[in-house]
């Protein structure tokens, strides 16, 4: 099985806030949430 592609934290980050989530903290992983669900991304 090939390898899947990696993609930007900025990217990941802004696609998130488009789909409703904000960020919560941010450090070595930033930390969003929509209120109802939380998500970790990695730097």
């Amino acid at each position: 099985m090939p390898k899947l592609p990696g993609i930007n934290h900025l990217r990941a980050v802004n696609a998130f806030e488009k789909a409703g989530f904000s960020v919560v903290r941010q450090g070595k992983h930033i930390t969003m949430t929509n209120g109802e669900r939380r998500t970790q991304e990695t730097k």
